[in-house]
């Protein structure tokens, strides 16, 4: 009997770790990759992003707002130029992507800074060199949307808010939406 009750308290013991474990594992992911992302780590910081879905939320986001643009032109269809920019939105929308779909484009949306491509030498680390304007995800807030959604929200200097999604990959969480302020 007293060894039954030493299985049943090793059993619950072990089940309440685990309950702390997944609740508190997008925390620790957020932890992982603000500091990856503080050290322009872009092989620790790539482990947690799901660039292909970061990249397709992003190219929607762009295109929609491309298209609110150009669809507010009373004249589009009389405008050559309003055509000719709707013709080449797609290959200014995979360019910005590119930019902002890479661990140092998302380094510099968790800034609070709009992504630039890096243009300056690589260090002899293999990093970029960087400014330390604003420490990653400074000011943010986070919380669960959902058991499988976690936002963690981070304003820039105008105080708009960059929204970086995660979602559960088993008992593993990843980037996978990255929502942009489009004011």
């Amino acid at each position: 009997m007293n060894q039954n009750k030493i299985i049943a308290a090793v059993v619950a013991v072990l089940a309440a770790l685990i309950a702390i474990y997944v609740a508190a594992a997008p925390y620790i992911t957020v932890h992982q990759i603000k500091s990856a992302a503080k050290a322009h780590d872009s092989v620790a910081l790539s482990q947690h992003i799901d660039f292909d879905s970061v990249r397709i939320s992003l190219k929607e986001q762009l295109n929609a707002k491309f298209a609110r643009e150009l669809g507010q032109d009373p004249d589009m269809h009389n405008n050559p130029f309003a055509l000719l920019g709707m013709a080449l939105a797609g290959v200014v929308v995979d360019k910005a992507v590119d930019v902002y779909v890479s661990p140092s484009g998302v380094t510099q949306l968790m800034e609070g800074r709009k992504p630039q491509a890096e243009r300056e030498p690589e260090q002899a680390d293999g990093n970029a060199p960087h400014s330390a304007e604003r420490k990653p995800l400074a000011d943010a807030s986070m919380g669960y949307q959902s058991l499988n959604r976690f936002v963690v929200k981070a304003p820039d200097d105008k105080g708009r808010e960059t929204q970086f999604w995660l979602s559960r990959r088993g008992l593993d969480w990843k980037l996978t939406q990255i929502v942009l302020p489009m004011d």
